[in-house]
């Protein structure tokens, strides 16, 4: 009796715990069950991609911006504001109309974006409802090359310069030649106002005449020549008076 009441309770205890893991691998079935379902619910639309991408470096402009949102759609609407916005550093604002086409928004540029730093700031309603507003900057790479300065050729002189240069060195020229003949002329007539110099045999006239021998001078030559005069009288008187035998 004692051996069939121990295998007895020993099934039951068997059969209990069986049962119990059963239990809990449902309750862990239909959690999981229950979390899966309800996941898409608690998960909100986020951007999945834009094109520029953020912090893009580009060498041309774009010619729209696009922005693909998760989810079945953005919630569109008279009091619903989905939009686009696209600003350069100095707050100027270069974006088009936004257009919305299922979950992408879009907007086209209406002209090339110059070099510089850019921010597209967004505001979109998802198809839960809830609105989301964030941003995000790209770049745009100034290409333009800058201009160079040009080496200007060495000017030549034209042949009617120098003409005109060799014509004017002549009638310069010309012009001071009569200056020069006017400057001889004048130094001649200069020199035809002064006295010729006096010849070495005309001393004696030249002493005479000379206005500059002082008077004594004068008159002690004279008194010489007059004392000469006698001596040579006196010698021819003396001669006659003592004629030789």
């Amino acid at each position: 009796m004692s051996s069939r009441t121990s295998t007895s309770r020993t099934a039951t205890t068997g059969r209990q715990r069986a049962g119990r893991i059963t239990a809990l691998s449902a309750t862990a079935a239909l959690g999981l069950a229950v979390t899966t379902m309800a996941a898409p619910a608690w998960a909100h639309d986020s951007l999945l991609s834009s094109t520029p991408e953020a912090d893009a470096v580009l060498e041309q402009s774009p010619e729209e911006i696009t922005l693909e949102f998760s989810g079945g759609g953005l919630t569109t609407g008279e009091a619903i504001t989905n939009v686009i916005e696209v600003s350069d550093e100095g707050g100027e604002n270069w974006e088009g109309e936004t257009e919305i086409d299922g979950s992408t928004m879009s907007t086209e540029l209406p002209e090339e974006l110059p070099g510089g730093d850019y921010t597209v700031a967004y505001r979109v309603v998802y198809s839960d409802g809830h609105a989301e507003e964030s941003s995000f900057d790209f770049e745009v790479v100034d290409t333009a090359p800058e201009p160079t300065p040009e080496a200007s050729p060495p000017t030549e002189p034209s042949t009617e310069t120098e003409a005109e240069s060799e014509s004017d060195a002549e009638s310069e020229t010309e012009s001071a030649a009569p200056a020069e003949d006017d400057d001889v002329a004048e130094a001649t007539t200069a020199d035809s106002g002064q006295p010729d110099e006096p010849v070495a045999g005309d001393a004696a006239s030249d002493t005479q005449q000379n206005p500059g021998l002082p008077v004594w001078a004068v008159v002690v030559g004279a008194v010489v020549v007059v004392g000469l005069l006698a001596a040579i009288v006196m010698a021819v008187l003396r001669g006659r008076k003592n004629p030789r035998a």
